[in-house]
């Protein structure tokens, strides 16, 4: 026998010995018994075999589907999506969204791929397509000048609305404004009856008195400063004064061409230093006073008439601006010339016949370049731009009976923008408001005492009361604000 076979287990003498009472069942094998389990063991090898070979073929096989769907996979025709973008503003909370049809393969994309479209700040990317969504390629450049128009489109249609804003907030504003001014200008009245601050009813040469006065200034201090034309002289008048007092030319009216003489003066103004300048009219020049002095410094022009730049021929009229820049209206040479400071030849502005007999310039407050000019002749104010051909602006008609002007003169702005004009021939003060092209009387000669027969020049105290220059009279006129 191959195995030693036992009827019985008798009892272990050691385990008796150590006194155990287990027993171990032991199973008796026959010779039959080995013959069945040898034709069991042989049958279990060949299922387990057969199930070997089958698991090996299976895998082989699926290896094999997988590589042959893989190639057919990639050789797939290229399919045609949809991929929309939805782009948000950095600025704005609102959002929009750009489609963009594109091309591609049923392959996976690549790390790089899927860098790119984070690149091209892709908030939101849907492919619609009729096979299953697959990942898919996205040309970068393509999507980002896709979503960069549109991004820059918003931002200039949100630039274009913030100046459409800004513009309806700006004609709103002008409008107020403009209502204001009107309303401003319609509460403007003065009292038609006046008091003589300067001169007398008889003109003349005395300390009290005047002789075709042409131009007055009002500084600060409410003090008067008057060119007394025929007298040859600038009189200063403090307020409240009975008496004038001479602080350039000849107090007792001689004429001259010296330093310290004058020659028929119609018009004078100052600069922020203090320095006085005097349009020299028959002497064909300009000349400066230091403060105190009565002894002048030609500035411009030179005694001698001239229609060089470096010469002048009767100014009649001067301005000033805060860079000392000296504006000139240089009357039988037709023009408007500046001379700097301490220049030696002036510079043209405006050359034009219309400025045949002009009486006198005003900046215009708010610009570098504008000027007004009255002209006697053509009977109009032009508002004039430095350099142009032709005025921009003409003023001419009056609300009123005389709808015209007539011999316009001098002028003044009040703080409004409103601008006054001595209507001479007219008798009366005409306003035009700012922005308008229509004037309104706002004082005229009613008979009364003191007169304000032919108005020649204008000025506003720092109450806004106003003074008007009679040339026929030779007096200063208040007409107190009401």
């Amino acid at each position: 026998m191959a195995n030693p076979r036992y009827s019985d287990w008798s009892s272990d003498p050691e385990s008796t010995t150590h006194g155990s009472h287990s027993s171990v069942e032991r199973i008796v094998w026959t010779e039959d018994d080995d013959n069945n389990q040898i034709q069991q063991n042989k049958t279990s090898f060949a299922w387990t075999s057969f199930f070997k070979y089958c698991t090996v073929g299976s895998l082989v096989g699926g290896i094999g589907l997988a590589i042959i769907l893989t190639f057919w996979l990639t050789s797939k025709t290229t399919a045609t999506g949809t991929l929309i973008v939805t782009t948000s503003s950095p600025n704005s909370s609102s959002s929009s969204s750009v489609s963009a049809s594109f091309v591609t393969a049923w392959n996976t994309p690549s790390a790089t791929t899927l860098s790119s479209l984070s690149t091209a700040q892709l908030v939101q990317a849907e492919v619609h397509q009729q096979a299953p969504l697959q990942l898919v390629q996205v040309d970068q450049q393509a999507v980002l000048q896709v979503v960069q128009a549109r991004v820059h489109r918003h931002q200039h249609q949100q630039a274009l609305l913030q100046q459409a804003v800004q513009l309806a907030r700006h004609q709103q504003h002008q409008q107020q404004l403009q209502q204001h001014l009107v309303l401003v200008s319609n509460n403007l009245r003065w009292n038609q009856t006046g008091q003589i601050v300067a001169g007398t009813t008889i003109q003349g040469s005395s300390a009290n008195q005047l002789n075709n006065p042409s131009c007055l200034y009002i500084d600060n201090n409410n003090t008067l400063y008057i060119c007394d034309q025929n007298n040859n002289r600038i009189q200063k008048w403090i307020q409240g004064a009975i008496t004038g007092v001479t602080v350039a030319g000849d107090s007792t009216g001689n004429q001259g061409s010296t330093s310290t003489l004058l020659n028929n003066p119609m018009d004078l103004t100052f600069d922020n230093n203090g320095f006085m300048y005097v349009a020299d009219s028959n002497n064909n020049r300009v000349q400066r006073f230091a403060p105190g002095s009565t002894s002048g410094t030609t500035v411009a022009g030179t005694t001698s008439y001239s229609s060089a730049l470096t010469g002048l021929n009767r100014p009649s009229a001067i301005d000033i601006d805060n860079n000392s820049n000296l504006y000139i209206l240089d009357m039988n040479n037709k023009r408007l010339v500046e001379w700097g400071p301490n220049a030696t030849i002036g510079t043209l502005l405006i050359s034009d016949h219309t400025l045949n007999n002009g009486y006198d310039i005003l900046l215009v407050s708010d610009s570098s370049n504008q000027i007004y000019i009255s002209t006697q002749l053509n009977r109009v104010i032009y508002l004039w731009t430095f350099g142009a051909s032709a005025p921009g602006m003409t003023l001419q008609t009056v609300n009123d009976s005389q709808n015209n002007l007539n011999n316009p003169e001098g002028m003044v702005l009040d703080s409004y923008g409103n601008l006054y004009v001595a209507d001479r021939n007219n008798n009366r003060v005409v306003m035009y408001c700012a922005n308008s092209t229509v004037g309104i009387v706002v004082a005229e000669d009613n008979n009364s005492v003191p007169s304000l027969q032919k108005p020649v020049a204008l000025a506003f105290d720092s109450d806004l009361n106003l003074y008007v220059v009679t040339g026929n009279n030779g007096q200063v006129v208040k007409l107190s604000r009401i």
